[in-house]
């Protein structure tokens, strides 16, 4: 009879469990339409630490772009580069810890910019760090290596090899 009872007790302890819902770390009411022209804000409740970004991509293009956000609890924001209007992004949420990723958006958002959008954008912005690419960490030793070089034009045989004069 005690077995009996306790099954039953853990059983109903299982179903309340599974009907609570979770509260999200990143509470965020997604927006249809970004004003043209202006730097979209998207303002969230961030319950963690971390840093906050957001991945981003004008729609039929492969490189997604990514910008850093502020992570101030309840008042977090990122804010997004200008957009045209008549142009269509879509864009994801994350909270990365370190090199792990501690949240995520449930899905991939989609938003269209037109110019007559009351949606929340920036006024007064100091700085947008903005990485697109597939290797954005090689950008800058790229530039650096191409900034190396002089200007001058080599018309004998190089002192070393090249790919296209190897001896």
């Amino acid at each position: 009879m005690k077995s009996r009872v306790l099954v039953l007790g853990i059983v109903a302890l299982a179903a309340i469990a599974a009907q609570a819902q979770t509260k999200s770390v990143i509470d965020y009411k997604p927006v249809s339409c970004m004003r043209g022209g202006e730097l979209p804000v998207l303002q969230m409740n961030v319950d963690g630490k971390g840093e906050l970004r957001a991945y981003f991509r004008r729609i039929n293009t492969t490189d997604w772009c990514s910008v850093e956000g502020v992570n101030d609890g309840p008042l977090s924001r990122i804010v997004l580069p200008k957009f045209d209007s008549g142009d269509e992004i879509e864009y994801f949420i994350v909270l990365i810890d370190g090199r792990r990723v501690v949240a995520r958006s449930p899905r991939i958002y989609r938003s269209r910019i037109t110019s007559d959008c009351e949606t929340a954008w920036a006024r007064h912005i100091n700085k947008i760090s903005l990485s697109c690419g597939e290797d954005e960490t090689g950008i800058p030793s790229a530039l650096g290596a191409g900034y190396s070089f002089k200007k001058q034009v080599v018309t004998q045989v190089p002192p070393f090899s090249t790919p296209d004069r190897p001896n």
